[in-house]
């Protein structure tokens, strides 16, 4: 069984009052915001010793916080951290508001896209689990038609799949990866 987390640094959040899990035959999914890094290594320390594979991070964290991270674990775990191509790093930067916030992530075991949200005055959260990059297009396309001010994507997205959500969407939005964008 795969076990994913997806950590979001969230004003006045915790894992206790903004979260949830996602079960299927093939994977445990947990999406968490956090409003401090103590939080963050905390809810990292118990993922861990549950047996969970890979943790992303929204783009708030940078390689230095993932290392820290890193430190906290037994080192069987992955973290990896969204960023941004340069293009999109402009436009992220000059956005006014992060309040509402896409995340989609491609998962094993999902047949049907799977929507879940997570709300409070800092962020409201709109994640979407597909089963392909198909259904990930689809989901981006209908994140943006919701109103979200921006997306970030699961670590299945290296730059070529990013550019293609990125294309689906019209740039309508800047998009983010935890994949490798080089």
């Amino acid at each position: 069984m795969f076990k994913y987390a997806f950590i979001e640094n969230v004003d006045n959040a915790s894992p206790e009052s903004y979260s949830f899990v996602y079960e299927n035959a093939e994977s445990i999914n947990m999406v968490a915001g956090t409003s401090s890094f103590e939080m963050t290594e905390e809810l990292v320390k118990k993922l861990d010793s549950e047996g969970y594979n890979l943790i992303d991070m929204c783009g708030d964290f940078d390689d230095e916080a993932v290392k820290k991270l890193l430190n906290v674990t037994k080192g069987e775990i992955e973290i990896l951290h969204a960023d941004y191509l340069p293009e999109e790093l402009k436009k992220i930067e000059a956005l006014e508001s992060l309040q509402e916030y896409g995340i989609v992530i491609v998962m094993d075991g999902v047949e049907e896209t799977q929507s879940f949200t997570l709300e409070n005055e800092a962020c409201n959260t709109y994640v979407r689990f597909t089963k392909d990059l198909d259904a990930a297009k689809a989901a981006a396309k209908e994140l943006v038609e919701q109103g979200v001010y921006f997306l970030e994507l699961c670590s299945y997205f290296d730059k070529e799949r990013t550019l293609e959500i990125i294309h689906a969407i019209d740039g309508r939005v800047p998009v983010g990866s935890c994949g490798d964008l080089k």
